[in-house]
């Protein structure tokens, strides 16, 4: 937009931090920077005397003056006190305290006890990460802002979070889920100009494989500071449709660092032989925070030094933490979420193998384990994402989002109703929930004549066993795709006759194969002389493929010479409606309706 326009920004409220973004000059995301070059900023306020430290500054305070540190608050606005859990007390900062029913907190402020709920709260900081915006886009005004929230937040939480935005003077356009803003950052939901993206990040990474830059069935894996989520999503064409989600509100991030601390205290216990008391806040504080940084510096190499001044009774600490040892620590983590993926899957009956991409969101998922965990529960053909800043992905898809909104017409259908989306009542909501399709749609070819030779490489080999008794299911309109949907394809016309094009339902499933092991790019040949050692049960390795078979036919549609181009190809438009009617697009003809078969 242009400075006199204003610009807009994308905020990630999280539990444990924050972060803004809004569009460069290059027209891409960008995460801001405060003053001290930090991005990510701790959702925390600290009051000392006549001093508040907002942010990062505020994480220090936690060792001597914790009772007047307040974190963990967003999880709190629009709830009551008795809709707490006790893990939503549990906190080593200033409690929360039920005031008048209003979770609040006291801490003393320039000698006085004062008492701040957590709208008041959200206000401060979140007026903070405006001023630092401003800052930043050095007197630009912001137009606007569009606030990612999770998935579970109740429409009076989405309320009480824009209230609260309002009042810290930010014009708030749109809240948008955790997933969506996710998507977004990707691309994965809007087409740039004629072109599908062919990479995750528009420009790097691993392409999408064919076919699957305009649907595919995407699983976002969301580990945040103190909770875990998996949401399953189908995205088509620049579309996006939540198929299932689900939460562990008790894991995430902080459980590595409490199983961090403990395991750094054993140790400096074991080396030192000076145990640390339970009542020793102050110890436990310093281990808290530095296992937190010791965790962050993992995430990017193989080892980390951890090191505090005076742990307890004077004496220092320090000591190297490998890659390998915060694996271990986060074995309990990485399980839980896969419990949270086999039960989302599970609610559509789906398996790991028709997933075809995971996207990481969160700190905790830039650790190498969680990958390698994945790795571990989906096929190599599932293309795991990542190529964008785990902890920067929700806010640049945040800013995408406001960037959207900013350039539709001032005053239009289409602006009042994206600006109104994530706070309607849900007797409103209705119109937006559409109709997907249950089963593919396609058509079934011969298995191609190449396949027949002797050398095939592994694409060939993927493909054969794709191939039921001799005939192969091309899909054109995948499952759950939202209606109404148009596809098209080109066929070679035969060259004598007529050409007829038949559409079938299928019927997905996910088949199982022993194919012998090959060797990685990363394996030089001692490898692959050591898998001669390897038992013969061993040398094969299990491969799922998604296989499609014909369950019903559909219709067929006669193509007539003269619509075949002079190149011998028929273009070829499948177009359902919303009551799942199909009509077919031959060439540039009308629409004409299927002939049952």
């Amino acid at each position: 937009m242009t400075e006199a326009a204003g610009a807009v920004i994308g905020i990630n409220l999280g539990q444990s931090y924050g972060s803004i973004a809004c569009i460069n000059q290059h027209g891409r995301a960008d995460v801001i920077a405060n003053e001290d070059g930090e991005r990510q900023l701790a959702t925390r306020i600290a009051f000392d005397e006549d001093q508040v430290y907002i942010g990062n500054q505020a994480t220090p305070q936690l060792v001597r003056n914790s009772v007047n540190v307040i974190d963990k608050f967003v999880n709190l606005l629009g709830r009551s006190f008795s809709e707490l859990s006790e893990d939503d007390k549990r906190r080593s900062s200033s409690p929360v305290v039920d005031v008048n029913g209003v979770p609040s907190f006291r801490v003393h402020i320039n000698g006085k006890e004062e008492v701040l709920s957590a709208h008041d709260v959200a206000v401060r900081y979140i007026r903070s990460l405006f001023l630092t915006a401003k800052d930043f886009l050095s007197g630009v005004p912001i137009a606007g802002a569009v606030l990612s929230v999770p998935l579970n937040f109740a429409p009076k939480q989405m309320t009480a979070l824009k209230d609260a935005a309002t009042e810290a003077g930010l014009i708030v356009l749109q809240l948008v889920p955790a997933p969506g803003a996710a998507l977004t950052a990707y691309g994965l939901t809007s087409p740039q100009g004629d072109q599908l993206p062919k990479h995750p990040d528009g420009e790097e990474g691993q392409p999408y494989l064919p076919g699957a830059q305009l649907d595919r069935t995407v699983v976002v894996v969301d580990v945040g500071g103190t909770s875990s989520s998996v949401s399953l999503l189908q995205a088509s064409a620049g579309l996006f449709t939540l198929l299932a989600y689900d939460v562990n509100a008790s894991v995430g991030g902080a459980t590595i660092d409490e199983a961090l601390v403990s395991y750094l205290a054993k140790e400096f216990t074991k080396k030192t032989k000076v145990p640390i008391e339970e009542s020793n806040a102050r110890a436990w504080a310093k281990l808290r925070n530095e296992a937190e940084v010791t965790k962050r510096s993992l995430s990017a190499s193989n080892t980390a030094q951890c090191s505090i001044e005076s742990l307890a009774d004077g004496v220092d600490f320090s000591m190297s933490v490998n890659r390998m040892r915060i694996d271990l620590l986060s074995k309990k983590v990485w399980q839980e979420i896969e419990k949270l993926i086999t039960a989302v899957l599970g609610k559509k009956a789906l398996q790991a193998a028709q997933v075809d991409e995971v996207i990481l969101v969160g700190g905790t998922s830039r650790l190498q384990g969680l990958k390698d965990h994945l790795g571990a529960i989906f096929p190599e053909s599932t293309h795991l994402t990542d190529s964008v800043d785990a902890d920067q992905a929700l806010a640049r898809g945040c800013a995408v989002h406001a960037q959207a909104i900013a350039t539709t017409d001032e005053g239009s259908v289409e602006r009042k109703h994206l600006i109104n989306l994530g706070l309607d009542k849900s007797e409103n909501l209705k119109e937006l929930k559409v109709q997907s399709t249950t089963k593919p749609v396609g058509i079934v070819v011969p298995a191609p004549a190449s396949l027949a030779n002797g050398v095939s490489s592994p694409e060939d080999e993927a493909l054969k066993r794709k191939i039921d008794d001799g005939k192969l299911f091309v899909t054109v309109v995948p499952s759950k795709t939202p209606l109404p949907a148009r596809r098209a394809f080109t066929l070679v016309a035969p060259k004598d006759g007529l050409a007829l094009v038949s559409l079938f339902e299928g019927d997905e499933s996910v088949r199982k194969d022993k194919v012998e092991r090959t060797k990685d790019e990363d394996e030089d040949d001692d490898d692959l002389d050591d898998d001669e050692d390897l038992d013969e049960e061993d040398k094969f390795v299990e491969v799922e493929t998604v296989v499609v078979k014909p369950s019903k036919a559909l219709g067929d549609v006669v193509v007539p010479r003269e619509k075949v181009s002079k190149d011998g190809k028929v273009r070829v438009e499948v177009r359902v409606d919303v009551e799942g009617k199909i009509k077919v697009l031959v060439g540039q003809d009308k629409e004409q309706a299927l002939t049952s078969s």
